[in-house]
């Protein structure tokens, strides 16, 4: 197995195990290769790979103790000049502002989420970084909301449509970039954006397949609307946005007359 892992120490950062150390260069490291490094190393090392694998997933990190694991094993190489380091700490920085209650600290997190997406676009490399261009739209979507500047939404939505050119695999950059067609009244676009994003994974956010719903139903597609909503409410909801999805869908179910024993589901847990 091989893998990319800090080689080269150069500025200092705070280390492992009292041991002061900062990346400067990453080079490919075989679990031999590895084994003969000192222990302190191999634990730096094994924590940044940890973090990166574990930032690279395409759907939402809720757990603040995994946020916080991540963000002390990549601040640890913060100071390099790298795309997929520094999209990965904006991201972090992101998820922990949407985890906080505190207005002052969302609004630090986001700025300071917003400043490394700037870093990891201002040196992403020319086949581009759905990553990097993914998180600072979400970034830029709430700081436009926060701090009213709607120039951010249109901003966002250009990075969200180079996110899906890059990586057209992953569905919930699919799902993002549908979600402000429809908040724009693009409807039609959105809906063919939602479906993009089922045919990736079907079912793979109860949020997708509300905003499907919603999107027909503006569309004037009612019957294909209430389709999708009773399956945004009978999906397992995975994370806080698709419990809410599901209330909605309820909602919006009912608001075309349907009856709850025509669609409610015993509540699942998430």
């Amino acid at each position: 197995m091989f893998r990319r892992a800090a080689a080269t120490f150069g500025r200092v950062a705070t280390g492992v195990a009292g041991v002061q150390v900062a990346a400067a260069a990453t080079v490919a490291l075989t679990d031999k290769e590895l084994s003969k490094k000192p222990e302190w190393y191999q634990i730096a090392v094994r924590s940044i790979e940890d973090a990166l694998k574990r930032t690279s997933k395409y759907g939402y990190i809720e757990s603040a103790a995994s946020l916080e694991e991540a963000h002390e094993a990549l601040v640890k190489v913060g100071d390099l000049h790298n795309t997929e380091i520094q999209w990965r700490i904006a991201r972090i920085l992101f998820e922990k502002a949407e985890l906080s209650k505190n207005h002052d600290e969302v609004l630090h997190l986001l700025h300071e989420a917003k400043d490394h997406a700037k870093k990891a676009l201002a040196v992403e490399p020319a086949k581009g970084s759905a990553g990097a261009h993914k998180w600072y739209a979400l970034i830029l979507t709430r700081l436009a909301k926060l701090e009213k500047k709607p120039e951010y939404e249109s901003e966002a939505v250009k990075h969200l449509e180079k996110a899906v050119t890059v990586d057209p695999k992953d569905p919930y950059a699919l799902h993002l970039l549908g979600v402000t067609q429809y908040n724009n009244k693009d409807y039609s676009a959105a809906v063919a954006t939602f479906q993009k994003a089922e045919a990736i994974k079907a079912g793979f956010s109860a949020s997708n397949l509300y905003y499907l719903g919603a999107a027909q139903k503006d569309a004037g597609k009612k019957n294909d609307a209430i389709v999708t909503l009773k399956a945004a409410v009978q999906a397992n909801p995975k994370n806080r946005f698709d419990g809410k999805a599901r209330s909605q869908a309820k909602n919006a179910l009912a608001g075309l007359g349907l009856k709850p024993e025509e669609y409610e589901v015993e509540d699942l847990v998430w």
